[in-house]
């Protein structure tokens, strides 16, 4: 059986190195250098919103979200409270007896 994990994993440990190797012969595209555009005024940077996008973001299907039971969380709590309550005695209790 190690004989075939051993292949497995060469195989993709060679898939890795090819992948590496197309990587760095890939050429990567000149970019042009673009202008920079005149800043815009602050009062258009943002544009307002208007009825249109507020109905349409209405008019989108309401999602149902199922409503959470954490009934058990308070059970669960107590419980765990008392078994950290006892698990402290006992470790007093072996304090004492063993110390």
């Amino acid at each position: 059986m190690a004989k075939k994990s051993r292949k497995t994993a060469a195989k993709y440990s060679e898939l890795g190195r090819a992948k590496k190797r197309k990587q760095r012969n890939r050429v990567l595209p000149e970019t042009e250098s673009v202008a920079a555009a005149p800043p815009r005024p602050v009062a258009e940077a943002r544009p307002a919103k208007t009825a249109v996008a507020r109905a349409a973001r209405k008019a989108q299907p309401e999602v149902k979200r199922a409503t959470a039971d954490y009934s058990y969380v308070t059970s669960d709590l107590k419980r765990i409270g008392i078994l950290t309550a006892g698990i402290a005695v006992v470790i007093i209790v072996l304090a004492f007896v063993l110390g």
